[in-house]
């Protein structure tokens, strides 16, 4: 999956900096951009890693506990809140 990322870089009187907001709220600072850019480098390989822990991690979840893990948290006076038979009323919720 290709993934996107802007990287700010800008040169200073010490050497030079970089961030990422995307990845890091660090700021990656070094004296040459070798330096800066292997910094870059291991975060990006981390947050990659991250990335694809997640995602491996959903899709071995059957559907019903992927639907479980998101409404375990509605109250029971939110469930009864809820229309008994939406398609009774589907014109409303397509329309409106």
């Amino acid at each position: 999956m290709p993934y996107k990322i802007n990287i700010s870089l800008e040169k200073k009187e010490s050497g030079y900096s970089a961030s990422c907001p995307e990845i890091t709220d660090r700021q990656f600072e070094g004296d040459s951009l070798d330096i800066i850019f292997a910094e870059l480098k291991k975060a990006i390989q981390l947050e990659l890693q991250t990335l694809e822990k997640k995602a491996s991690q959903k899709v071995d979840k059957p559907i019903w506990e992927v639907a479980q893990s998101l409404i375990q948290d509605i109250t029971e006076d939110e469930i009864n809140l809820l229309p008994t038979n939406g398609a009774e009323q589907h014109d409303y919720y397509i329309y409106e």
